[in-house]
């Protein structure tokens, strides 16, 4: 399977050492330069240092091609860009996001391209407040 990330941080990064252990094809898009200096070598994971939101970009990453997008990016409204332009190629890759800001939880639905997505915050508040019950 060709996995494209967009988010070279502790998030994109962990993601990307997975699905590579797993045997899977992996791009990983960094915006950050510094970030891409610092990214480690990891087996079949290929780092592409430019803007996630650029279809330049994210062509020469591979989107054409790529099975599953997953936009971790620490900007929710980036994720949300990646996901729509995922969602105009012919391909139509399945497309993950994380949700960094709670409030922005209605948005990350199939209407604006995402096909899963999940809020790090709202899952540990449901966890505590289970707990807490």
């Amino acid at each position: 399977m060709n996995v494209l990330i967009i988010g070279a941080g502790k998030v994109g990064t962990s993601i990307a050492k997975y699905m590579a252990e797993k045997g899977h094809k992996v791009s990983v898009i960094e915006k950050d330069e510094t970030v891409c200096e610092g990214f480690e070598k990891i087996k079949n994971v290929t780092l592409y240092c430019g803007d996630g939101c650029d279809p330049v970009i994210l062509e020469k990453a591979g989107i054409k091609i790529t099975d599953v997008v997953v936009a971790v990016t620490g900007d929710d409204e980036d994720n949300l860009v990646v996901a729509q332009l995922s969602k105009l190629q012919s391909n139509m890759p399945r497309v993950v996001s994380i949700i960094n800001h709670p409030k922005n939880e209605w948005l990350f639905n199939k209407n604006w391209g995402v096909d899963a997505a999940e809020s790090p915050t709202s899952i540990i508040s449901r966890l505590i407040e289970k707990d807490i019950k």
